[in-house]
C-alpha cells in the first residue's frame, strides 16, 4: 500500500463529504477508491468512516487519522517547497525582501544591475519588517531591507547591517484641508482629529517574533484605515481625508502620486538596514548587499556600514 497516496485519498473523501464526490475530484473510479479506503481501515483494524445515504462521516479513529494525515500532508508540501527553493538557489536564484518605500528609492536599480551582471533569477517579496523577518527565518528570503527591530526574540539568529537613519513624516492628499493650516499641521494632537491611514502595520500573527506585545493603535479618531500595500493607501487618501504616517524619504515619490507632506514627526526616528541570517551568508548575498549599498550611495543615502 502506498501510504502517502492512500492518506491523500482519505483526506479527499473527508473534505468532499463522500466517496462519489471524492472519486470525481481525484479522477479515479468509485469502486477503486472504496477499495483503497477499505484497505486503510483493514490496516488499522477499525473503521475510519461511517457510510450513510448523504455521504460519510468520521469515527473517532477517523478523526485522529485525519489530523495526522493532514499534518503530514502540510509537512510534505513544506518539504517540497524547500527542495524547490534549494534547487532554485543552486541555479543562481536569490530571494530579496523589501519594504515598498525602499523599492523606487534605491532597491529597484540595485536589483536591475545585479540581475544584468549575473543573469540570474531574482525573487522579490514586499512586506513590512515583521513579515519579512518571518520570511527570512523560514528561508523564504535571503536578505531583506527594513527598519531595525529592537525587541526581536531571534536577534541571535540574524545579522543587521544599518544603512541609514529614517524619520517618519505625515502625508495627506493634495486637496486636504490641513494643507492650508500650516501652523498646526505637524502637531500630533491636531492630527488626531483626522482619520489615520496606516500602511503595512504590524500584524498580530507576527507577535511571536517580539519580546514585547505589539503596541495597539493610540489614535483617538474612530475612523482608522489599515492597508497592506502603499498603492491602496494612496488611492484612499483623497476620498477619506486621512493622515498617513510614512517614511520621510518617500516625499518625492509620493509627490508624483498626488500626495503632499505636512511635516516630520517630532520624535519617530530609526535605523533602516539589511537583515540576513547570521550563519548563512554567501557570495551571492554579499554581492547583492554591495549592489544595494552602491545604489543607496548614488541616490544620496550614505550607508553607515558596508562590510
Amino acid at each position: 500500500m502506498d501510504v502517502e497516496k492512500v492518506a491523500g485519498y482519505f483526506i479527499a473523501v473527508v473534505e468532499a463529504g463522500g466517496i462519489k464526490a471524492a472519486a470525481l475530484q481525484l479522477g479515479i473510479s468509485q469502486p477503486s477508491l472504496t477499495a483503497q479506503i477499505q484497505k486503510l481501515e483493514q490496516r488499522f483494524a477499525c473503521p475510519l468512516l461511517v457510510r450513510h445515504p448523504r455521504g460519510v462521516s468520521m469515527t473517532a479513529a477517523g478523526e485522529l487519522y485525519y489530523q495526522h494525515a493532514t499534518a503530514l500532508h502540510a509537512e510534505r508540501q513544506r518539504l517540497y517547497a524547500q527542495i524547490h527553493a534549494l534547487q532554485a538557489r543552486e541555479a543562481g536564484q536569490i530571494k530579496l525582501g523589501t519594504g515598498e518605500a525602499w523599492w523606487p528609492l534605491f532597491v529597484k536599480p540595485a536589483v536591475l544591475d545585479y540581475q544584468a551582471d549575473r543573469q540570474c533569477a531574482v525573487h522579490i517579496e514586499f512586506g513590512n519588517r515583521l513579515a519579512l523577518m518571518a520570511s527570512l527565518l523560514s528561508g523564504d528570503v535571503d536578505v531583506f531591507i527594513g527598519h531595525e527591530i529592537d525587541d526581536l526574540v531571534a536577534s541571535q539568529q540574524v545579522r543587521f547591517m544599518p544603512l541609514f537613519q529614517d524619520a517618519e513624516s505625515y502625508y495627506v492628499a493634495d486637496n486636504h484641508p490641513l494643507l492650508t493650516d500650516t501652523s498646526a499641521s505637524i502637531d500630533p494632537q491636531r492630527l488626531s482629529d483626522w482619520p489615520l491611514m496606516r500602511v503595512t502595520p504590524d500584524h498580530a500573527r507576527h507577535a511571536h517574533l517580539l519580546a514585547n506585545p505589539i503596541s495597539p493603535t493610540t489614535h483617538v479618531n474612530q475612523v482608522v484605515f489599515d492597508v497592506d500595500a502603499l498603492s491602496p493607501g494612496i488611492d484612499l487618501l483623497p476620498d477619506t481625508q486621512a493622515v498617513m504616517p510614512y517614511t520621510s524619504r518617500a516625499q518625492m515619490y509620493l509627490a508624483s502620486q498626488g500626495v503632499s507632506v505636512l511635516g516630520a514627526h517630532p520624535s519617530k526616528r530609526g535605523n533602516v538596514g539589511l537583515y540576513t541570517l547570521r550563519n548563512e551568508r554567501n557570495e551571492k548575498v554579499d554581492a547583492l548587499i554591495q549592489q544595494l549599498c552602491e545604489a543607496a550611495q548614488q541616490v544620496g543615502i550614505s550607508p553607515r556600514h558596508t562590510s
